[in-house]
């Protein structure tokens, strides 16, 4: 019976650091390319290259739109109301910071009295509002004159709530 040895005890085992190791690399890979990235932003920045394109008034914008929507206003009252009710939503919400744009009709009219307007244009505003609603969604019927009359109210809009600044630069200028 020489041959049977004795069961031996168990070995020790450490703990197991070879995935310390390759998370430590992994995050060491997206540190550095996290600091060339910035490096490569404020070198672009020192050598005055934009970093976009330089953003245009919300009121030359409204304007241009709105022109351009009068040239087709032979469209059709349904297109032409959510044409005219988009422009009119993003001018308010660039201009007033006010998010017009995704707001309900219920929840933009409290907010329009908010605006630091007459309260003529606020309350023009406001029934243009809801003369677009039931053609965009409901197909009232709408007339040529009206859309022309909710036209010119829009651009009157606009051309009353842009600020003197903007109106005396040269590049302000619009129809």
């Amino acid at each position: 019976m020489k041959d049977i040895y004795d069961i031996k005890p168990a070995l020790e085992m450490g703990p197991d650091w070879r995935w310390w190791v390759w998370g430590l690399i992994a995050l060491g890979v997206v540190a550095a390319v996290l600091l060339a990235w910035r490096w490569w932003r404020r070198r672009r920045k020192a050598d005055g290259a934009p970093d976009s394109a330089p953003a245009i008034c919300p009121e030359i914008e409204a304007l241009a739109e709105l022109d351009r929507l009068a040239a087709e206003i032979g469209i059709g009252g349904k297109p032409f109301y959510f044409r005219l009710s988009a422009i009119v939503r993003r001018y308010v919400e660039r201009r007033f910071t006010l998010p017009a744009e995704e707001m309900t009709l219920e929840e933009l009219l409290p907010g329009v009295d908010r605006l630091p307007v007459d309260p003529e244009l606020r309350e023009g505003f406001k029934a243009l509002c809801r003369r677009c609603e039931p053609i965009k969604f409901a197909d009232a019927p709408v007339r040529e004159d009206d859309m022309a009359r909710d036209l010119v109210f829009a651009k009157a809009f606009v051309k009353r709530t842009t600020p003197a600044a903007v109106e005396a630069a040269p590049n302000g200028k619009s129809g």
